[in-house]
C-alpha cells in the first residue's frame, strides 16, 4: 500500500512541475514580447520623429528654393542626403522628388457643371500615349478613367461595376481620385510587372495639379505630351534618349529641355506644362540599430513659397 502510495505521490509531483513549468515558460514568453513590443513601438515612434526633422529640413530648403523661377535636377532640394547617423546607432538617409514631373493620373478627370467630372480626352491621349511607350497595352487607360468617374457607363474598352463585381472576390471601383498610384493594381489583370514599369512615370496628386515640369520630366513623359501635338513633325524623341545621357545634360544647369520648345507654340502643350512644380516627395529612411524604417512624404509647396507635408506612408510610394 505504501509503495502504492509513493508511486502516486510522484506522479503527482511530476504533474506539478510539468505545469510549474508550463507557467514559467509561457510568462517568460509573454515578458519576452512584451518588451520586444516596446522596443519596436519605441523604435517606430523615434523614426517617425527622427523623419519629421527630415520633412522639417526639405521644407527649409523647398522654401529657399522658392524664389528660383525653375525646379531642376542640379537644385539644391534634389541633393541626396547620404546616410547620416544621427546618434550612435541611429542613422538617416533623405532624398527629394519632384512629383510634378509626372504624369498625374488624377486629371483624366476634368470638372463639369455637375461637380462629378468627366473625362478629359487630352489627358487620356497623353497618358494612352505613355503607355504604348512604355509597351503596355492601351486598354489600361479608359479602364482606370472608369475607375476614377463617377458615373456607370464604361468607356470604349473600360469597365464599371459589373467588371469588378464579376472578380474573386467581388468589389466595387473607387469613383473617386486616387491616393496612391498602388491602386493601379486593384485593376483586373493590371498586375505588379506593369506596375512597375510605369510608376517611375506617374504619380496621384490632386487634380488641380495638371501641369507636368518638363525640367524634370522623363523622356517618356516629354514624348508623350506629344499626343496633344496638332503638328507632330519635328517632334524631338527625348524617350529615345539614353536616360543617363538626359541626366548629364541637365547636370549642366539650366531647365532641359526649355518649354518654350517641348510646347512648341502649341496651346494645348502649353497649358499642361511649365517649369515650376508645388508637389515633391520626400523620401526618408531611418536606421535604429538592425531595424530600418520607410516613410514616404508628399510635401506641398503654395504660392508664397510656403511648404509642408500634406500626407505620409509608410513603406509604400
Amino acid at each position: 500500500m505504501r509503495r502504492r502510495q509513493s508511486g502516486v505521490a510522484l506522479i503527482t509531483s511530476l504533474i506539478v512541475l510539468a505545469i510549474a513549468t508550463a507557467l514559467a515558460v509561457s510568462i517568460g514568453y509573454d515578458s519576452t514580447m512584451t518588451a520586444r513590443r516596446s522596443v519596436a513601438s519605441f523604435s517606430l515612434e523615434q523614426s517617425v520623429a527622427i523623419a519629421q526633422g527630415a520633412e522639417a529640413l526639405a521644407a527649409h530648403v523647398l522654401d529657399e528654393d522658392s524664389k528660383g523661377s525653375t525646379d531642376t535636377p542640379v537644385d539644391s532640394w534634389a541633393t541626396p542626403v547620404p546616410p547620416l547617423e544621427v546618434v550612435p546607432g541611429v542613422s538617416i538617409e533623405a532624398q527629394v522628388f519632384d512629383e510634378q514631373g509626372k504624369f498625374n493620373l488624377n486629371t483624366l478627370l476634368k470638372p463639369d457643371t455637375t461637380g462629378a467630372g468627366v473625362v478629359d480626352a487630352d489627358a487620356l491621349a497623353v497618358f494612352t500615349r505613355l503607355l504604348e511607350l512604355l509597351d503596355i497595352e492601351t486598354r489600361w487607360a479608359p479602364l482606370l478613367a472608369d475607375w476614377l468617374d463617377t458615373d456607370d457607363r464604361p468607356e470604349s474598352e473600360g469597365g464599371e461595376d459589373s467588371l469588378y463585381t464579376s472578380q474573386t472576390p467581388p468589389y466595387r471601383p473607387a469613383n473617386l481620385p486616387i491616393t496612391t498610384v498602388s491602386e493601379l493594381e486593384q485593376l483586373p489583370g493590371f498586375g505588379r510587372e506593369r506596375y512597375l514599369k510605369l510608376l517611375p512615370h506617374v504619380t496621384a496628386l490632386p487634380p488641380s495639379a495638371a501641369t507636368i515640369n518638363v525640367c524634370t520630366a522623363s523622356g517618356h513623359v516629354l514624348d508623350a505630351l506629344n499626343a496633344l501635338s496638332q503638328k507632330n513633325t519635328n517632334a524631338v524623341e527625348y524617350s529615345r534618349m539614353d536616360p543617363e545621357e538626359l541626366a548629364r545634360v541637365r547636370a549642366g544647369g539650366g531647365c532641359f529641355p526649355p518649354k518654350t520648345v517641348v510646347a512648341a507654340n502649341e496651346q494645348k502643350i502649353t497649358d499642361r506644362t511649365g517649369e515650376k512644380s508645388q508637389f515633391f516627395q520626400l523620401r526618408t529612411w531611418v536606421r535604429i540599430g538592425e531595424a530600418e524604417f520607410a516613410l514616404y512624404s508628399l510635401m506641398y509647396r503654395n504660392n508664397d513659397g510656403r511648404t509642408r507635408p500634406v500626407m505620409r506612408t509608410f513603406g509604400t510610394e
